[in-house]
């Protein structure tokens, strides 16, 4: 990291950085930077659609927004105005990106955007892990123990990812894992949660496997993201009680995948 701006998260820093294309060492609190880059062209691993922008504000009051190649001048020209991370809530805000965003796509001949997405960031690390050991918690590798109804397992993860979940009565109840990116998959768990079946929650064993797969990756040295909805009160207090802190909030807008 560079002098001027030391994180918490180093890793998690640098994973996002890279999705974003961005080098977040480089940022300065009460400053947003816009990097224009083809990432923003591109569909990721694992993903069914383009993050055509693609703007974090983070908890430090650091800010980036990640743009594809010529929408760089216009959208910074609206960044500027920008002053705090609540806008980026404001659907005016939204409408006025896109323009820029989805001419820049039409001349790389990808679709215009279609959606607006908000997402809270929460990230923890070693120090921070408190780990939950409610009922019997193992490692998921393959689809021998079936799900419990209402779930489904992250079979993109099988053999070689990493999914932890709680068996109860024969069958997978709760199940957490970490996303396939491409992205410093052995140092960075991006957390997904599949959630509990409705006979097995209030049990603690969503907790119990989040901090599984959390500790998996922290006693090797690495760091744990979580994503999530702004307003989905049941994981952000799910993220608290393992340990996550508050790390960014993020606009995006999406467009669709070329087919």
């Amino acid at each position: 990291m560079s002098a001027g701006r030391v994180s918490a998260f180093p890793l998690v820093d640098r994973y996002v950085g890279t999705r974003m294309g961005v080098d977040l060492s480089r940022l300065r609190p009460g400053r947003t930077v816009v990097v224009e880059t083809s990432r923003r062209l591109q569909r990721e691993q694992n993903y069914g659609y383009i993050r055509a922008l693609w703007w974090s504000w983070f908890a430090d009051g650091c800010s980036a927004v990640s743009v594809p190649p010529g929408a760089g001048e216009a959208v910074r020209e609206i960044a500027e105005n920008i002053t705090g991370p609540d806008r980026l809530f404001e659907p005016a805000l939204a409408g006025q990106l896109q323009v820029p965003v989805s001419a820049a796509l039409a001349r790389a001949s990808r679709a215009g955007v279609d959606r607006v997405l908000h997402d809270r960031h929460l990230a923890c690390n070693a120090e921070l892990l408190r780990r939950h050991r409610s009922g019997d918690c193992r490692r998921i590798v393959d689809e021998t123990i079936p799900p419990a109804e209402g779930l489904s397992l992250p079979t993109h993860c099988f053999p070689d990812g990493v999914a932890y979940g709680v068996v109860a009565d024969g069958k997978v109840v709760s199940i957490a894992y970490a996303h396939r990116t491409g992205v410093m998959e052995d140092r960075v768990a991006d957390l997904a949660v599949d959630g509990t079946a409705v006979a097995y929650r209030r049990r603690g064993y969503a907790k119990t496997a989040v901090s599984a797969v959390v500790e998996h990756f922290t006693r090797a040295g690495g760091e744990a993201l979580w994503v999530c909805r702004p307003d989905n009160v049941a994981a952000i207090a799910t993220a608290g009680s393992v340990g996550f802190l508050p790390y960014a909030l993020t606009l995006v807008l999406s467009a669709p995948a070329p087919v």
